[in-house]
């Protein structure tokens, strides 16, 4: 009874629309963001597919949320690497998971892509580990982190451009761990595609490792 008191006099706050929550959440509301635009989950989404055409072939491409400027999505996206709320990721993610499920795609493994461990230490965590533990969880399969690790750390690469991304990013990223990608088919996720450079750039690194095929998954994308 103390606990809804107090709930009641100060309420906890969804960090995307600013809307108190209800009994039970944590973190968003879980109404707010599945009111948010998002990709229909089908097969493969062909418009997020060219987005890698000439430069990598991968299987399939899927995102959950459309992602815009200033609007919730992009809020979502900020809360999520920012402002220490990478579990409103996870959450997320794992609905997208179960979206993943329905359509039973052939995956292995599920593989984020990873933060340099300075970056990592200073902001407590890496944002695509969440999103590639809750769609892994989503979808009942095996998520492993440390297949991949980033080894440079560079400045912004905003504002390259899309082929110079991609050359850029076989300096930065190393397959860690071929033992646990060669011969499977993988997930490789991140927080958001943009123009599908750097996600494929690690996504070539894999299959040169050996691994039999990747199809890459991210919570939001640019339409």
């Amino acid at each position: 009874m103390l606990n809804d008191f107090v709930s009641l006099l100060f309420p906890k706050c969804c960090a995307i629309s600013g809307q108190p929550l209800a009994k039970g959440e944590k973190y968003i509301s879980i109404a707010y963001a599945q009111s948010l635009p998002r990709y229909e989950v089908h097969d493969t989404n062909e418009n997020l597919l060219k987005k890698f055409s000439g430069l990598v072939h991968v299987k399939h491409v899927w995102a959950y949320y459309k992602f815009t400027k200033k609007s919730g999505v992009q809020k979502l996206l900020h809360q999520i690497k920012y402002n220490d709320l990478p579990e409103a990721g996870e959450l997320t993610s794992t609905w997208f998971g179960e979206s993943l499920a329905t359509v039973k795609p052939d995956i292995d493994i599920v593989v984020p892509i990873p933060l340099h461990p300075a970056k990592k230490r200073k902001r407590g965590y890496n944002q695509a580990d969440y999103i590639a533990k809750g769609i892994a969880r989503g979808m009942q399969k095996e998520w492993v982190a440390e297949a991949m690790t980033r080894n440079t750390n560079t400045e912004t690469q905003t504002k390259k451009g899309r082929k110079e991304r991609f050359n850029n990013a076989k300096s930065i990223y190393e397959v860690a761990e071929p033992g646990l990608v060669k011969g499977r088919k993988i997930l490789l996720v991140d927080d958001v595609i943009t123009t599908g450079a750097t996600i494929g750039s690690c996504a070539q690194m894999l299959l040169d490792a050996g691994c039999t095929e990747v199809s890459v998954a991210a919570l939001a994308a640019a339409e």
